[in-house]
């Protein structure tokens, strides 16, 4: 049984489609846990940031772009090589006279999301917020598409108790093909091995200290959160600067629905 003086747990829940709901209501009532849903109406307000500046929470958009070139290249190489080829082609981008995307092409576009996205954003936002509210060590943020394996919350119970809440993020979730590669550490007892770069797999399902949670809000608080990216784009750039210790898991307890084929996609502009 997970003990919830130490956890907070919240659903970001952005879509029409009622069986996502019913699901993980079920889901998660077996297991006895009361969680917190939060939707476009619940969102607080969070400055933001538009496109226009070099840099993301004060860090160059080129290194941002060159973490987010490392997972696209990892999906062929091994994390070392990834990244190895990502510093060159960071060096390249200052010694070529030529305009060229060569790192910062791994971003995306430099216009404004859509308004359910940029809603979508703020969702995570409240629920980083009112878990460092409730004083919880850990803070689990689920999207309504998160789908939980088989003894996903006694994975989840363990591994609060285990590991130091300190500066840490975990991804709990599969997402965008991004797979453990033959350089990465091995995974540990419940599948949990260190990403460096820091990095994101998606926000599907993930856990956070509460000392990172205060961080990354005052990031955002600070620099605004940029609105031109998705919010997991936004937080591997607050990862990198705050050196925070990104961590995924193989295999994973939480799977992607929108991705796996069992949810269509939640972002087609349908609201809940």
């Amino acid at each position: 049984m997970i003990n919830q003086g130490n956890l907070s747990i919240f659903v970001v829940h952005y879509s029409k489609l009622k069986d996502r709901r019913e699901f993980l209501n079920r889901s998660l009532l077996n297991n006895g846990i009361d969680v917190r849903w939060i939707t476009e109406k619940d969102a607080e307000s969070f400055s933001e940031s538009s496109f226009g500046t070099s840099k993301i929470f004060g860090v160059s958009n080129k290194f941002i772009g060159m973490d987010l070139g490392v997972n696209s290249r990892s999906l062929v190489f091994s994390r070392r090589r990834a990244r190895l080829q990502g510093y060159i082609l960071f060096l390249r981008s200052y010694i070529s006279k030529q305009p060229n995307t060569l790192t910062t092409g791994s971003l995306p576009a430099g216009k404004s999301l859509p308004r359910e996205q940029i809603e979508v954003q703020h969702m995570h936002l409240t629920a980083l917020k009112a878990g460092v509210e409730n004083n919880s060590n850990w803070i689990l943020v689920l999207e309504d598409d998160a789908l939980p394996i088989d003894k996903a919350f006694n994975v989840l119970s363990q591994i609060i108790k285990t590991r130091k809440p300190s500066r840490t993020w975990i991804n709990l979730n599969s997402g965008a093909g991004l797979q453990h590669t033959s350089s990465d550490p091995h995974p540990d007892q419940f599948g949990l091995f260190r990403v460096k770069p820091a990095s994101t797999r998606c926000v599907t399902a993930y856990l956070v200290s509460q000392d990172l949670a205060k961080k990354i809000l005052e990031l955002v608080n600070r620099h605004g959160i940029p609105n031109w990216l998705p919010i997991d784009v936004a937080y591997q750039a607050a990862l990198r600067k705050l050196r925070a210790k990104a961590y995924w898991q193989e295999p994973v307890t939480f799977i992607q629905g929108s991705e796996s084929g069992a949810y269509p996609s939640s972002l087609d502009g349908k609201r809940g």
